[in-house]
């Protein structure tokens, strides 16, 4: 009978700590229309289910594990409003226009704490973006001090707000998420640049790096990113030196914090083409980061052993439709292997507006390969009847696995890299814009 007792008991205790929560809510007149719920990971939105509301714009969302965090719901119109997910159910009601703003939270505590700041703070943001490009037009005179000491109240107003919202529950995961978003102030009685100075120097100080939970939200980005604006520079060397600073402040924390944070910064550079900055910051801390972040090592190798100025990999393989290929032996000044995959919605962008600019390609005298990430042939197959590519295509059907993306350390798609007749590096174009800035340059020189 004890025996019987126990187990049921254990049952109960193992039914509520793997009970559902729900996210429920109303849209008002958004009725039978879809709502993407995504993860939210730093900026990346990840979307983990589609669901379609009611007859009245209700909609009811199962949250199926324990991942507390922010969550971004779009919606068709590509608006969208934040959630927190701490492990109990969330009710709201909101509208199609400007979601956010107009959100009301009918259950949850932790939603009830983050949009008592939220709220407010649009006319706080508001007020201090309009003050900040007052400053920017009006940089001297009488003028300039009204609206400074004006800009440093609205200031004050924020953080009091913020830190009286914290106040009701500083632990909370809402309360925690909020003091990222506080507002460093310099004394006034500095000038411009020694305000800057001040920033910079005070920073690390005023904001902390170290709760991992917050992985789960745009806290750190925005931590990372505001601080790189702080260095207004068209030196390249500048946002090397920042990164360097951030990277050593968070080096002794937690190693899945400074992983994802040397990953954003890596990302960063790469997207600007400061592709050299990117290297010296990969020599210095690549051997440092965690073993169990595949996509970093791949993405520091990248960096590395791959940089401008290398000699590429060597390719041998059979194309899907011209046999044998060996990209040393090209007879073009240059080739731009693209590697895409049927499943990546950007690639499906970029490959044929790269198809139709076949003849500008040709002027620059510069070979394409396009090379299959996919591991299925029949999935690529019927794409490539449906989309025909006037280039040699490879897939080794083994997804990122095969030898090829092993040896360009792959870690994202679209992936773009121009090789010359010599086997050189000669660019890693982050996207379209970065590549016809080269093909500009090849065309103009020749």
């Amino acid at each position: 009978m004890i025996k019987a007792l126990l187990i049921n008991i254990l049952l109960l205790t193992s039914l509520i700590n793997c009970a559902q929560h729900s996210f429920t809510g109303v849209i008002d007149e958004y009725p039978y229309r879809e709502l993407n719920i995504c993860e939210q990971f730093g900026e990346e939105s990840k979307i983990i289910s589609t669901i379609r509301t009611g007859a009245n714009g209700n909609f009811i969302f199962q949250f199926t594990d324990e991942n507390k965090g922010l969550y971004r719901i779009y919606l068709e119109n590509q608006n969208y409003f934040d959630i927190i997910y701490n492990n109990e159910d969330v009710h709201i009601r909101t509208k199609p226009e400007n979601p956010q703003y107009n959100l009301e939270v009918l259950k949850s505590d932790e939603n009830i704490q983050l949009y008592s700041y939220l709220i407010e703070n649009y006319i706080y943001d508001y007020k201090i973006d309009v003050l900040t490009q007052l400053l920017e037009i009006y940089p001297t005179g009488k003028f300039y001090v009204k609206i400074e000491k004006e800009l440093k109240q609205e200031k004050q107003h924020k953080n009091k707000n913020i830190e009286k919202v914290i106040k009701s529950n500083p632990t909370s995961f809402a309360g925690r998420y909020l003091n990222n978003f506080k507002v460093l102030t310099a004394p006034r009685k500095l000038n411009d640049y020694e305000k800057n100075e001040y920033l910079k120097k005070n920073y690390f100080d005023f904001y902390s790096i170290d709760d991992i939970d917050l992985l789960n939200s745009d806290a750190y980005t925005n931590l990372v990113l505001n601080y790189f604006k702080l260095y207004k520079s068209n030196k390249k060397d500048v946002y090397y030196h920042a990164a360097k600073t951030i990277l050593d402040e968070i080096f002794f924390g937690e190693p899945i914090i400074f992983n994802y944070v040397f990953e954003y910064i890596l990302s960063g550079l790469e997207s600007l083409s400061l592709n050299e900055s990117a290297y010296k910051l990969s020599v210095e801390y690549g051997d440092l980061c965690s073993d169990n972040n595949d996509n970093l090592k791949l993405r520091i190798n990248n960096n590395t052993k791959l940089a401008i100025g290398k000699t590429a990999p060597d390719i041998l393989s059979q194309t899907l439709k011209d046999g044998n290929y060996t990209l040393s032996k090209m007879k073009s000044d240059y080739t731009l292997l693209v590697f895409w995959s049927t499943e990546c919605s950007h690639c499906q962008v970029l490959l044929p507006r790269l198809a139709a600019a076949q003849s500008v390609f040709n002027e620059a005298n510069i070979d394409i390969v396009a090379i299959s990430l996919d591991s299925n042939k029949d999935k690529l197959d019927n794409y490539l009847n449906k989309n025909q590519l006037p280039w040699k295509i490879i897939c080794q059907c083994e997804g990122w696995n095969g030898s090829i993306a092993v040896d360009y350390a792959i870690f994202a798609s679209p992936w773009m890299i121009i090789i010359d007749n010599k086997m050189k590096i000669v660019a890693k174009p982050y996207n379209e814009e970065k590549l016809y800035d080269f093909l500009e340059k090849i065309i103009t020189n020749k």
